[in-house]
């Protein structure tokens, strides 16, 4: 009975690591949250391209304010999904404070100590833009809280315009606009992206090719991260950056 307990618990831990595996929203909801809860009580916070404004309940504590354009509703070209959220569900956004474009927000220069923007970059048509105006947003010592794809699959189709972002391109794009980059972060590596898009792969097709390529996500899910792995492709950045 204890053995088989013990294959049990092991067997569910297994499962919850490989959803983390599988899912980086895992990881950046615990960056995020750690984030948040540091801040300084009564900080200003813009919460940019906001969404459905998954992070606002960490922001009890601080005087929270969102910006998003409020206009995407579903995909409109059909994607396999199978491992994300629904694409032809309605998407659905908080009370938003500033609509518009993220590039050119009506608030004035230095109106917060911080933005927070995750996962938005994809979808905006002009991102060196949306660093710029973020620059002029910011107070001095002013904090960016920044996630995005390195390289993902389309999704809020029409709104969807660039696959990722590498880490050369924060170097360059945000020291241009006065900010200083106080860490960067990859998230996955080659293995685990390869694992994820097996996993799809199985969650899509046919019993024959669930049986062929089961060996291949075994093998990938459970090799290591390295520098090699993580330097040839990730799957997205967690960026913390300070204004000059």
């Amino acid at each position: 009975m204890l053995k088989l307990l013990a294959n049990v618990v092991k067997s569910r831990s297994f499962y919850k690591k490989m959803q983390r595996r599988l899912n980086n929203q895992f990881e950046r909801d615990d960056f995020i949250t750690a984030q948040l809860t540091q801040l300084p009580e009564k900080s200003k916070i813009l919460d940019a391209g906001c969404g459905s404004q998954r992070y606002r309940k960490y922001c009890d504590h601080l005087i929270y304010k969102s910006q998003d354009f409020g206009q995407y509703t579903t995909d409109e070209k059909q994607v396999i999904s199978n491992l994300g959220p629904d694409s032809r569900a309605e998407y659905q956004y908080g009370q938003i404070d500033y609509v518009g474009d993220i590039w050119n927000i009506e608030a004035a220069d230095q109106s917060f100590d911080v933005i927070l923007c995750t996962e938005v970059f994809e979808h905006i048509p002009y991102p060196n833009e949306t660093v710029k105006e973020f620059s002029r947003l910011l107070s001095k010592n002013g904090k960016l809280i920044l996630t995005a794809p390195s390289n993902c699959l389309r999704h809020m189709d029409p709104y969807f315009f660039y696959t990722g972002f590498s880490d050369r391109w924060y170097e360059k794009v945000l020291t241009e606009h006065g900010l200083k980059i106080e860490s960067i972060s990859p998230v996955g590596d080659y293995n685990s992206w390869l694992a994820v898009e097996l996993a799809r792969t199985l969650s899509t097709h046919s019993f024959f090719a669930k049986i062929l390529l089961l060996p291949a996500f075994l093998f990938y899910s459970t090799r290591k991260k390295s520098t090699v792995s993580v330097n040839t492709l990730c799957m997205g950045y967690h960026v913390i950056a300070s204004k000059i």
